[in-house]
This record gives structure tokens, sequence and C-alpha cells, in this order.
């Protein structure tokens, strides 16, 4: 049959259709310097955590849920992907249950609710200008980049259909990972009706987290206002392997993250005077994060590279350095008895007496300054439970008769990367007045 003879209704249908496949739309985020936004953000996490029990892998399970709402104006951008903005959370809250047990609500306290945010070597660190920042409070800063969502749309005009793969930095951002080994995520323009843009995307990826091997499956959405030239919202859903790391156990989980992003006009809490407070560049005073020992016998402040991987009722505090992925030395602060500091010969005999320790070779003994408070140090060389081992063993002496024992243990081919770290967290010290 010739074309001129089909029925002249068959004919309309047929151009569009062919119409609707060949629609074309912008996939452009418009400029982002000096904007403005408000980000609702929920996740939730259904999992296992799998830890060794006498040679034995037992799992438990392990939930976590959130919600985070924020007002976020972008101070510096850079192709396509704002890189320092400053924000103030409404609402951040997590809850954490882990082998069904009722866990605790962590929450920002009311004056860290003003934060900063600045990339740096593909990393993402939020502070806060008015003060440090505890761990958990940190750790509830660290949910799903926001900065990087714009870099989702692939900053060109786009057929309904066509697909393309997703920038290297963005999956990184997206995934949390510290660092990438390979991806295949991969969007799809599925649908444009209307003012809105439907895009999907999956795939796997691959990478480091804290030390750790983790493999992520993901399945996501996003919607993009062809009007506002804005990515508005995004469904983001991943299958979560991870094994043992230094600082984490092996998990499993299935995460569900829903984020709203929506574009207004410069809030009250992020105008001129509250940019005054933010610096050109953070200083190691606001991002050392504080630690406060649960019987008030000490406060610690200690860069982020350190890791917590003590209990909260554990009677040491122990801490494991981790360096672009890399474990690098474990400190265990241990409180001792109150009095006068030993000497510093009865201190290194009493070192060497440490369980597990086999000390071969005396490295250093020496009396430091430190804050008005006493302060020895003694390193050697040896076995740690049969691991070839320099350990720095500190005395800190407070002006009450307080004492702690501070231990650094590494395995001398990290003890060069170890550098002056381990001083530098032993300094930081302080005792209750």
């Amino acid at each position: 049959m010739r074309a001129g003879s089909w029925p002249l209704g068959i004919l309309v249908s047929l151009a569009v259709v062919a119409g609707a496949h060949a629609q074309t739309v912008d996939l452009t985020e418009a400029p982002l310097a000096d904007k403005c936004f408000r980000i609702d953000l929920t996740f939730n996490l259904q999992g296992k955590i799998t830890v060794q029990q006498k040679g034995e892998p037992i799992s438990f399970p392990h939930e976590a849920e959130g919600r985070h709402v924020y007002v976020e104006r972008v101070l510096e951008a850079s192709g396509g992907i704002a890189q320092k903005t400053v924000r103030h959370y409404e609402k951040a809250e997590a809850l954490i249950t882990f082998n069904k047990q009722a866990g605790s609500k962590k929450a920002l306290r009311p004056d860290r609710a003003f934060m900063a945010t600045q990339r740096t070597r593909d990393e993402l660190v939020v502070f806060s200008p008015r003060g440090s920042l505890t761990r958990e409070e940190k750790e509830l800063t660290e949910h799903f980049d926001s900065l990087a969502v714009s870099g989702l749309v692939p900053g060109k005009s786009v057929k309904v259909g066509d697909t393309w793969k997703l920038a290297t930095p963005v999956a990184l951002a997206l995934c949390d990972l510290d660092g990438l080994t390979e991806h295949d995520i991969t969007c799809k323009l599925d649908s444009v009706k209307d003012e809105t843009a439907i895009v999907t995307l999956g795939g796997t990826a691959t990478g480091i987290s804290l030390g750790a091997q983790v493999k992520l499956l993901i399945n996501a959405r996003y919607e993009f206002d062809t009007r506002e030239n804005r990515v508005v919202a995004v469904g983001w859903k991943q299958s979560d392997q991870r094994v043992q790391g230094p600082v984490s156990p092996a998990m499993s989980a299935e995460v569900v993250i829903k984020l709203k992003r929506t574009p207004i006009e410069e809030p009250a809490e992020l105008g001129k005077f509250a940019l005054v407070q933010v610096p050109a560049e953070p200083p190691a005073a606001l991002l050392n994060l504080r630690h406060h020992d649960a019987k008030d016998r000490y406060d610690l402040r200690y860069a982020r590279d350190w890791h917590i991987v003590s209990s909260e009722d554990s009677p040491q505090l122990v801490l494991r350095l981790i360096d672009r992925g890399d474990f690098i030395a474990q400190a265990t602060v241990t409180p001792w008895k109150k009095g006068d500091p030993v000497s510093l010969e009865k201190f290194a005999e009493l070192m060497k007496a440490t369980p597990g320790w086999q000390e071969e070779q005396m490295l250093e003994k020496t009396q430091l300054k430190n804050a008005g408070h006493a302060l020895y140090r003694v390193t050697a060389s040896g076995s740690l439970d049969d691991v070839k081992t320099v350990q720095a063993f500190y005395l800190v002496a407070g002006p009450q008769g307080e004492q702690l024992i501070v231990s650094v243990s590494a395995v001398p081919s990290q003890v060069q990367k170890l550098g002056s770290r381990d001083q530098e967290l032993v300094r930081s010290i302080t005792f209750p007045k």
C-alpha cells in the first residue's frame, strides 16, 4: 500500500509518535554562583553487619533512618558543580538501630546549625564556622551530596532515549566513596512532559571507603525542571556490599534516598552578615573534631583522619589513622592512676612490660613540653602480638595529678607516613579545670 492511500488518522498518529521520539531538551543547569536552594533529604537503610567471633562470621541486623532539611547558598562553582556553599540546617536527625535494640536519635546542637562546605581534592569537607564538631555531628553532615546533584545532567541537548555515562567525579561524590576504581553508571533521558524531564540511571560502582572495598549497584532517577533549568528531585537506590575495613565491619545494605531541591530567594539565615563568618580556607581549629571523655577526665581535639573505633563503654579510647584509604597507625588512650608522675626511666620500664609487646630496641626516651603538662615519650621497635611494630608511648600528666597513657603503634613501613601526627594528637589533650 502506498503512503498516499493510508487513512489520514493513521498518518497523523505516526507523525505524533515520530515527533515524540525526536523530542530534544537542553539538560544544562543554570549558573549556580550565589543561588540558593531548600533541600529536603530523607534516607532509609536496611541491612546487616557481619563480624568475626571465635573465627566464625556472625551477622546482626542494622537499620538507620534520618531526615535533613536545610537551606543552602552556593558561593563558588566550577564545571557546573558547586564547590563551596554555606547552609543552615532546620533539621538534621538520624536514628540508628543495631541488632533490633532501640537506638538513640542523633541531632546537631542548635549552635552548629550554620555550616560551610568546601570541596578539596574530590573530598567534601563540612565544618561549622562557630566551633568544632563532634564525630557524631560530622557524620550527620555526611549525607547525600547536594552539591554534586547538578552534575547529574550532561550539560548539553539530548533526545528522548539518548544515554550518557555519569561523570566520574559526580559518581565518586554521590556514591560517597574515598576512591573510585571503576563504574558504568549510565543515564538515559526517559521522557519529557510539560516542563519536566525524567532521567533514569543505573549501573555498578566499585571503590574504597575508609580503607574498605565497596561495591554498589545503583538504580535511580531524577527530575529536571526545564523552565528553571534545575535538577529538582532525586530518587536514589543502592545495594551496598562492603568488606571489613580497618575502621568498619563488613556490611550489606539496601539504601533508599529521596531528595527535593527547590530554588528559593536568599534566606535570612544565609544573608551577607552570615557570610562574614566563613573563612577563605577552614583552619585546623575548626576542622578538628572534639571528643569529651564520658567520665569528664579529659578532652581531645583530633584531626578527621583519626577515627574512633572503640565502643562508648570501653575503658580505653581507640583511634585509627586512615590516610587516603591506607591504614597508618592506631592510638590508644588509657586513663591512669592519679598522682605524681613516675620518672622517665620508670615509665620506660613499665611500657616495656605492656601485654602482647616484645621490645627489641629502644629508639628514644625523652621529656617534652606540652602546654604546661609534664610529658614523656618512649619509642621502641619490636613485635606486638607477633607483628613487627614501632610503638611510641606517651605519659601526659595534668595539673591536678591526672594521668593518661597514650600508645601509638604502626608497622615499620607506615612510620614515615605517620610523621608527627601522633604528637599533634597527644598535644591536643586537655584536662578539666
